[in-house]
């Protein structure tokens, strides 16, 4: 039998935690065009009521590189490939982050899988395209990024930047799925000769490496093992917060679920109101015409 999971969609948190704590360095570290400014609304409200959120969605300004005028970034983390679904909704994604931002969107599409598996270009209409851009976080960056901060965590800890280690939590994130285990196991033994890292890093990479060990190890033994390893190197006070906030989040899933429920439910209410007052005015407009024809049935017999 599985070993039951904390949360119902790791990937997404774990990537969450790194963009809300660090998102400029988070930014940078991805490689993506641009200079971060600051963080954009993520809610959106779909033509047919659902509400929902981006990943990420922050204004960048341009670096004259590859960007030359300022977006609205909507960053995307996925771990299947992007299906007609999805970037519909991307598209959906951008018609919001105009209205907020009066800017264009640039869709980054953050995953550890090919581009070639996902749809990658939708045309809305036939002036409106929606594209995406997908980073390169396959196989052959996961080893680069691991091989780099690697050394340097062990040979010159001294100048291991914010941007340097936030690459343990992106290492782990995106890690080839066959051997994302074994990575994992790595990434922890790394984490734990940082020595004095600050309480923002330590709960940043000690949220994502611990919902990656939840995700990826299914055996109840070896998911023991390794939780036990990172705890004996970070605060309680770390460890509590983060196993607070597992907990909050799975409230929001389940309020989020039931807010659904409730819209799905106010909404069929809402269609049923609808069809009931057409149903009346249809009826109201029939017995006008009833009444009209009495009063003139009345008036020939009057005539008579």
């Amino acid at each position: 039998m599985a070993r039951k999971r904390k949360l119902n969609n790791p990937y997404d948190f774990a990537f969450g935690v790194m963009y809300n704590e660090y998102p400029k360095e988070f930014h940078e570290e991805l490689n993506i065009p641009g200079i971060f400014k600051r963080k954009s609304n993520v809610k959106v409200r779909l033509k047919d009521g659902r509400r929902l959120e981006m990943d990420a969605s922050y204004v960048v300004d341009p670096d004259l590189k590859v960007l030359f005028e300022p977006a609205v970034v909507d960053l995307e983390h996925q771990s299947t490939p992007v299906d007609m679904p999805k970037i519909k909704i991307i598209g959906d994604y951008n018609i919001q982050q105009i209205a907020d931002e009066r800017l264009p969107p640039l869709n980054v599409i953050a995953s550890h899988l090919n581009e070639e598996k996902s749809i990658r270009e939708f045309e809305r209409t036939p002036t409106s395209t929606t594209k995406l851009m997908f980073l390169n976080l396959g196989r052959q960056d996961n080893k680069k990024r691991l091989n780099t901060v690697s050394n340097i965590i062990k040979n010159h800890e001294e100048h291991l930047t914010i941007g340097n280690a936030l690459n343990l939590g992106i290492i782990v994130l995106f890690a080839p799925r066959d051997s994302a285990c074994e990575i994992t196991r790595q990434i922890v033994e790394l984490y734990n000769k940082i020595k004095n890292k600050p309480k923002k890093l330590e709960y940043t990479l000690y949220s994502v490496i611990c919902t990656m060990i939840d995700a990826y190890f299914d055996d109840d033994e070896e998911f023991k093992e390794l939780i036990d390893m990172i705890n004996n190197e970070t605060g309680e006070d770390v460890v509590g917060r983060f196993e607070t906030e597992i907990i909050s989040q799975n409230k929001l899933i389940e309020l989020g679920e039931k807010l659904d429920v409730m819209s799905a439910e106010k909404d069929a209410a809402d269609a049923e109101n609808v069809r009931l007052k057409a149903e009346k005015d249809a009826l109201d407009n029939r017995i006008t015409q009833l009444q009209d024809t009495i009063k003139e049935l009345e008036n020939q017999l009057r005539l008579k």
